[in-house]
């Protein structure tokens, strides 16, 4: 039975991941934590730093407490590749099954609220390149029909899992679609704005330096609960790998 066939009757977050199931490699764990780094929601939460802190402020934070959040990221994905245990379900190894509780549905919450809100953002953009490129009031430019077309297409891409999402979109042309937004948001920054201008510019104070510090914090440790699963997924295939390298070196 390959990964991508496993049937989600079988995939229960309290079990450990079997060795023959951890099958994520460096291309497959490069090729989603790209797409996550550069999302809708970081570019907007990213913007929300610059009118209090200034971009020269913003940029200090976000890279202070990226270098904090992704610290303390690391560190679940080690206890996921040790245990082969999901977040939640390591929790209770320290919290007990009730205690662990409480975790998970704030965990939930956050999901339902990250969902939500790039559902949000997505809809909002089509709307307007839909108006922009046909006329207002059009079927394009209307909310309603892309809060149903990316709800179900975040649904669907629930329902498939990691593993047919980062395989089939995200390797094979998904991570391409990124890069060249990367290089295209990158161009236009340095062509059409005035770089100078805005360094210099100082911010309006209207948020302190130490809530965009924590908010750069919570953006990368907010996928703590992925990461522990995925890095789980990844070390026994790399067990795997040494093994049978090993018994190919020995025949």
């Amino acid at each position: 039975m390959t990964p991508l066939s496993i049937q989600p009757s079988t995939y229960s977050p309290d079990l450990a991941v079997p060795a023959d199931k951890r099958v994520f490699g460096g291309r497959d764990l490069f090729s989603l934590w790209f797409s996550l780094g550069i999302g809708l929601m970081v570019l907007q939460t990213g913007a929300l730093l610059a009118p209090g802190l200034g971009l020269s402020g913003s940029l200090l934070a976000i890279f202070l407490g990226t270098l904090v959040g992704v610290l303390l990221l690391a560190a679940v994905g080690v206890i996921g590749s040790d245990t082969g245990l999901s977040s939640m379900a390591a929790l209770k190894l320290s919290l007990g099954s009730k205690g662990a509780s409480l975790p998970a549905l704030l965990n939930l919450l956050q999901l339902i609220g990250w969902g939500s809100f790039e559902i949000i953002v997505m809809r909002d953009a089509a709307s307007l390149l839909g108006t922009r490129a046909f006329s207002e009031g059009s079927l394009l430019s209307s909310p309603l029909l892309w809060t149903l077309f990316f709800g179900g297409l975040a649904t669907l891409l629930a329902v498939s899992g990691p593993l047919t999402f980062v395989r089939q979109i995200l390797r094979k042309w998904g991570i391409w679609l990124l890069l060249a937004a990367c290089i295209w948001l990158t161009w236009n920054l340095f062509v059409k704005a005035d770089l100078a201008a805005l360094w210099a510019q100082a911010g309006d104070g209207s948020m302190p330096f130490a809530v965009g510090f924590d908010i750069a914090i919570a953006m990368p440790l907010s996928w703590s609960a992925a990461d522990c699963r995925l890095l789980a997924i990844r070390h026994a295939c790399e067990k795997r790998l040494r093994r049978n390298r090993a018994g190919l070196f020995y025949r």
